[in-house]
């Protein structure tokens, strides 16, 4: 139901005016590709799954409200508000919507019915995750729920073996900061900015070969130089992180949030079309 939100945004969008339908979007020798054309093209695409999922979506909801069901409006607004953090403002925020044809308000009206729906689904599926289901999936995946071991790292990247050599008798020789020998020389430049920080890293994110070399290290010491992809890097070890086994108590709700939601992601399709069988739904040729 996703990719059907988006294109209607876009059709919204694009259709709104004439004067939208006439812009230009592109020309190709001469030729005039307008946004009329792009609304045309979305829409033979699209339309019949679009319809599809939005009479699917219709009759879950339909079965929310003869169930009496109710979305919490608190958890809506904390909805929002974990998607707006992901911007860096309101207004940043806003614009965003704004750019695919939606407003806030809109944005609340789609959180309220995903949430309603997902409500729907259990309720009319019957579906519950016990402490036991939780559990049981706690013990067959607990290596991977762990913290595994982890280094902090940071980075010098330049394009040559010489310059890398250079860098590395910086480093040994003359005891030169590494994070501002790495925004002075890097090539990167993500690298140059934030001084070669890198974040954590983890055990199978890296080649082998560099992988070995970086968990070795103890805290502050680094590689010597060696090649990575059309370049050449020094790597230190700004702190290690021990591997810490997982703990229920501490992911037993995330573990029934995951597995509610895909009890629900299975179940959606089976209801809506109990539902389709009896409905009365009269498509417009």
């Amino acid at each position: 139901m996703k990719r059907t939100i988006l294109t209607a945004a876009a059709l919204a969008l694009l259709a709104g005016t004439a004067a939208a339908a006439d812009r230009t979007l592109a020309t190709v020798n001469g030729e005039k590709i307008t946004a009329e054309d792009l609304t045309k093209k979305l829409w033979w695409q699209h339309a019949a799954q679009g319809l599809t999922d939005l009479v699917d979506e219709r009759l879950v909801l339909q079965e929310a409200a003869r169930l009496g069901l109710k979305a919490d409006e608190k958890e809506v607004a904390a909805r929002y508000a974990a998607l707006e953090a992901g911007t860096q403002d309101k207004a940043a925020f806003e614009r965003n919507l704004k750019s695919v044809g939606w407003s806030p308000d809109e944005l609340r009206g789609l959180l309220r019915r995903q949430m309603l729906m997902r409500a729907a689904v259990m309720a009319a599926k019957k579906i519950a995750v016990t402490d036991e289901d939780a559990k049981a999936f706690f013990e067959k995946n607990k290596d991977r729920l762990g913290a595994s071991e982890a280094v902090k790292l940071s980075q010098i990247y330049v394009n040559t073996k010489a310059e890398a050599d250079d860098a590395y008798d910086l480093l040994t020789n003359v005891g030169a900061d590494f994070a501002k020998l790495s925004a002075l020389k890097s090539a990167d430049a993500s690298l140059k900015k934030n001084g070669g920080a890198l974040g954590y890293i983890s055990r199978g994110m890296l080649q082998p070969e560099i992988e070995k070399e970086v968990f070795a290290l103890k805290a502050g010491q680094y590689t010597k130089p060696m090649q990575t992809g059309a370049g050449f890097s020094i790597f230190r070890a700004d702190e290690i992180r021990q591997g810490q086994p997982a703990s229920y108590e501490k992911v037993q709700n995330d573990i029934k949030t995951a597995l509610l939601n895909q009890a629900v992601t299975q179940k959606l399709p089976e209801l809506a079309a109990e539902l389709r069988q009896k409905a009365k739904i009269a498509v417009t040729k």
